[in-house]
C-alpha cells in the first residue's frame, strides 16, 4: 500500500494542522508498517492552500497512490485514488463570523463537498464526528474518530530550575495565568481579561501572559492593562516551563475541535480552567475546571480558588496528568494505518 500525504501544512505560516501532522509522522515512525510506503508531498515554498490542492496535490495523487491522506479540511477535485481527509472541526459552518472570506471560502466551497466524496472523514472528537454527520451529510460509517497524540518527551513538569530561567527569559516575576493559542475571534480572549481583571482584586500580582500570535484584530487587545502580557510565539522547548510555572492556564475558547494546548498543560502539571464547550466537557471533564463559556465572572472566581487552595490545585494536576497519559501519537498512528489499509482494500 502506497499512502500520500499532504504535507502542505508543515510549511510556514504553521498552525494547528502543523500540530497534528507532526504528531502523527512522529507516530508512524515509531510504529512498524513494512507493508506500507508513506510518502509526503509539499510544494516546494509556502504558497496559498486551495492552488496547491487544485494542482499540485491533485497531480501526486494520480501518481500510482493507493490512499491520499489530506490534513486540512478538503481533498483535491478529481483525485486519482481514494482519499481520507481530516475535518478537524466544523466552526466554518458554525460560525463563518470567525473568519476571514480569504480562508473562509475556499473551505466553505469544498470542505462538504469533499467530505462526502471521500472514502472515510478522520475527527478527533466525538463531539466534532456527530456534527461532520449532522452537518457535512457524510454517513456516520464513514467518520472515525481518531483522538490527537501527545509529545510526552517533550510536555513533562518542568524542573524548577528550568522554570526559574525560562521566567528570567521572558521577564516573568510575577504569578502568572497562562493563555496559549492563536488569538482570534473565538479564542475568548475577552474572557481571560475579564477573569483576571476580578482576580486581581484579591491577588494585585497577577499577570495575564498570552503565547501565539495573532490571526485577528482583537478589540480587547488593542490597549490592553499593563499586567496583560503578549509574548507572541515561543519555542515548543519553552511551553513545559511556561506551563508548569503557571498559577493556572486558562482556555476561555467559545469552540475547538480539539484544544491541545489544554492537553499540553495538563501534561506539563498545570491546573486548568476551562469554558465548557462541548469538546473541553467529553475530552477533559473531571481533570479541568470547568465554567461556562464566556462568563469571565466564573472563571474569575475558579481562578482564585485554585490560587488560594493549593490542595485542590494539586488534586486537580494529578487528573490531569493522569488523563495525558492516555494520548499517544503512535496509538494514533496505529489506528491512521488501520483506515488506510481498510480504505485501500476496498
Amino acid at each position: 500500500m502506497r499512502v500520500i500525504i499532504d504535507g502542505k501544512c508543515l510549511l510556514p505560516p504553521r498552525g494547528g494542522v502543523a500540530r497534528y501532522l507532526e504528531g502523527l509522522l512522529v507516530g508512524l515512525a515509531g510504529v512498524p508498517h513494512p507493508e506500507a510506503v508513506i510518502d509526503t508531498v509539499a510544494p516546494p515554498s509556502p504558497r496559498r492552500t486551495l492552488p496547491w490542492v487544485l494542482g499540485g496535490l491533485r497531480r501526486a495523487s494520480h501518481r500510482g497512490a493507493d490512499v491520499l491522506h489530506c490534513p486540512f479540511y478538503y481533498p483535491p477535485p478529481w483525485p486519482g485514488c481514494p482519499v481520507v481527509v481530516v475535518l478537524h472541526d466544523v466552526l466554518f459552518l458554525e460560525h463563518p463570523e470567525w473568519f476571514s472570506p480569504r480562508v473562509l471560502h475556499p473551505i466553505r466551497l469544498l470542505a462538504g463537498r469533499g467530505a462526502r466524496r471521500a472514502a472515510a472523514v478522520v475527527t478527533a472528537t466525538r463531539t466534532t464526528a456527530a456534527l461532520v454527520v449532522e452537518r457535512c451529510r457524510v454517513p456516520a460509517e464513514r467518520v472515525r474518530v481518531i483522538p490527537y497524540g501527545l509529545d510526552h518527551t517533550l510536555f513533562t513538569p518542568a524542573v524548577s530550575a528550568a522554570i526559574a530561567a525560562t521566567r528570567r527569559r521572558f521577564g516573568l516575576d510575577r504569578p502568572y495565568v497562562l493563555q496559549v493559542g492563536a488569538a482570534d475571534r473565538r479564542r475568548g480572549v475577552d474572557t481571560a481579561l475579564a477573569a483576571v481583571a476580578r482576580a486581581r482584586r484579591r491577588h494585585g500580582d497577577l499577570e495575564l501572559i498570552l503565547v501565539g500570535g495573532a490571526r485577528a484584530e482583537i478589540a480587547a487587545l488593542d490597549h490592553p492593562p499593563a499586567w496583560v502580557r503578549r509574548l507572541g510565539w515561543v519555542d515548543d522547548a519553552d511551553l513545559p516551563a511556561l506551563y508548569t510555572g503557571a498559577a493556572a492556564v486558562l482556555a476561555p475558547s467559545r469552540g475547538e475541535g480539539f484544544d491541545l494546548p489544554v492537553l499540553e498543560a495538563l501534561a506539563c502539571g498545570a491546573p486548568v480552567v476551562a469554558s465548557d464547550i462541548p469538546v473541553h466537557v467529553e475530552l477533559f471533564a473531571g481533570a479541568v475546571e470547568l465554567f461556562p463559556v464566556g462568563d469571565g465572572e466564573a472563571a474569575s472566581a475558579t481562578l482564585v480558588e485554585l490560587v488560594e487552595d493549593a490542595d485542590r490545585a494539586a488534586r486537580l494536576v494529578v487528573a490531569g496528568r493522569e488523563l495525558a497519559r492516555r494520548f499517544e501519537w503512535e496509538e494514533a498512528a496505529r489506528r491512521h494505518l488501520e483506515l488506510w489499509w481498510e480504505v485501500a482494500r476496498r
